[in-house]
């Protein structure tokens, strides 16, 4: 993976995870959609634009009382970064607490972040990548 792609990918989990405020700005393109998680419960929801992404994350955000990704793997086919996540996050009306394996697709243009897809499964996320049949 190249420095530039790996950088862009580490920035982004600093941003989710909120360790660098101004994140967002550095690694999402102006242009950015996010399409829902394949397998969730918003996978046909598509958002649009840098802002309206930020806006989805809290929005995602204010059902959790906390909420963290920690970057397992990452690899690169050409434009698009495939990133294997585990998150982790407890529930703000309970102390449930759920971890998930799940994975992203990222295209980059300009050295930023203009389309990301999460993904519930992980083979399906290297399948949609051309990685795997």
């Amino acid at each position: 993976m190249s420095g530039e792609a790996a950088d862009v990918v580490r920035g982004l989990m600093a941003a989710i995870n909120g360790d660098d405020p101004e994140g967002p700005e550095r690694v999402l393109h102006p242009e950015v959609v996010q399409y829902g998680t394949r397998g969730g419960i918003d996978q046909d929801r598509v958002v649009r634009g840098r802002e309206a992404v930020l806006e989805y994350w809290r929005e995602v955000a204010e059902a959790w009382e906390s909420q963290s990704f920690e970057l397992e793997r990452l690899i690169e086919a050409g434009d698009v970064v495939v990133a294997f996540w585990h998150e982790t996050a407890r529930g703000r009306q309970s102390d449930l607490e759920v971890e998930t394996d799940t994975a992203s697709i990222l295209r980059l243009r300009d050295g930023k972040i203009v389309e990301l897809r999460g993904y519930l499964d992980r083979d399906e996320a290297l399948r949609a990548a051309g990685l795997i049949a």
